[in-house]
């Protein structure tokens, strides 16, 4: 299964060539940007499936709400992507405390973080001016492809990577982007099922079986059918 990686290089993916790309089930992975039906789960290869959420059908639930008054005192911004050691340092702390593969550092991630290649944004959130968490996204022209969330360990507590995810979903609605790509998920390994918390009602999955978008709710039901 490992030969259904496919990779691209552009001197720039930006705009509606990302929206493209996105749209065909294609994401980014260093300068690159690559498809595939599989991820590694240890000695085994499984199936996964891209996700999308349609921004202007999200419906949040209170639970969110209660996660976001609990994260009142934390500071977030939205900017350009830079590269700071500050980040780096705090990629470290997260990278010790995590049980699954990452990449070793952002560079290492992002390997353009000159932002020539893609629109490339980060939302810090700072405590006491502290950075303990950061969202690292794409933009294209009407979507947004969700890098990278990471947090520090201390902060475990205030779901962090859920935060993320909102912040993202924030700012596609601030400013008319219809499209939020969160990544992948994979029946069977629920590490990646964080990426479904917005609204599974808004979330549509690539089906590769169909070559088209689906409701998540469809995908469901042809899951329990094999």
């Amino acid at each position: 299964m490992i030969e259904n990686i496919l990779f691209h290089r552009h001197s720039s993916i930006k705009n509606e060539m990302l929206d493209q790309y996105l749209e065909k089930g294609w994401y980014r992975y260093g300068a690159e940007i690559f498809t595939t039906d599989t991820t590694s789960n240890g000695d085994d290869w499984v199936r996964v499936h891209w996700l999308r959420y349609q921004v202007n059908q999200i419906q949040l639930r209170h639970s969110i709400e209660k996660l976001i008054r609990k994260a009142v005192s934390f500071h977030f911004t939205i900017q350009p992507f830079t590269l700071t050691e500050e980040m780096e340092l705090l990629h470290d702390v997260y990278f010790d405390n995590i049980n699954f593969e990452t990449n070793f550092s952002i560079k290492e991630l992002l390997v353009d973080t000159t932002c020539q290649v893609y629109d490339t944004y980060k939302i810090e959130v700072r405590a006491e001016n502290k950075l303990i968490g950061l969202g690292i996204f794409d933009k294209g022209k009407n979507s947004i492809a969700g890098i990278k969330n990471i947090y520090h360990p201390d902060y475990k507590s205030f779901s962090l990577g859920k935060l993320l995810v909102l912040k993202k979903f924030e700012y596609c609605k601030n400013n008319n982007i219809e499209w939020y790509y969160p990544g992948y998920i994979a029946p069977g390994n629920s590490k990646f099922d964080y990426k479904l918390f917005l609204d599974k009602k808004a979330t549509e999955v690539l089906s590769w079986e169909k070559k088209k978008w689906i409701a998540y709710q469809e995908f469901l039901i042809d899951q329990e059918k094999k």
